[in-house]
């Protein structure tokens, strides 16, 4: 799987959950192959389904995202997934502006 494009990072981009999240939970978050993760059908019994704002604001909210995404002790991704298993720093810058400008959902 090719991962996404990184697209430039600044404050003066706002950062959508449709045109900048998602690309970055398909290569990332939703699992490869066999693998499903953070999807409503998850098989791995993975905590959330992020194919929707809200199941990823759930994430956000509770600081579950910040201690297992934004910490790079946190463990996501995991080391036994078949997606890439480290996430760019684009990707990390991506998500950490998301959450920074209050999580837009368009």
């Amino acid at each position: 799987m090719a991962l996404p494009a990184d697209p430039v990072i600044n404050d003066s981009v706002t950062i959508t959950f449709t045109k900048d999240i998602v690309p970055i939970l398909q290569t990332y978050c939703y699992g490869t192959g066999g693998q499903k993760c953070h999807v409503s059908d998850t098989n791995l019994g993975a905590s959330g389904d992020f194919t929707t704002c809200s199941g990823l604001i759930s994430k956000v909210n509770n600081g579950s995202l910040e201690a297992r995404v934004f910490d790079p002790a946190g463990g996501m991704p995991p080391s036994y997934s078949l997606s890439p298993q480290e996430l760019t720093d684009t990707a990390l810058q991506t998500l950490e502006l998301w959450v920074a400008q209050g999580t837009n959902c368009d």
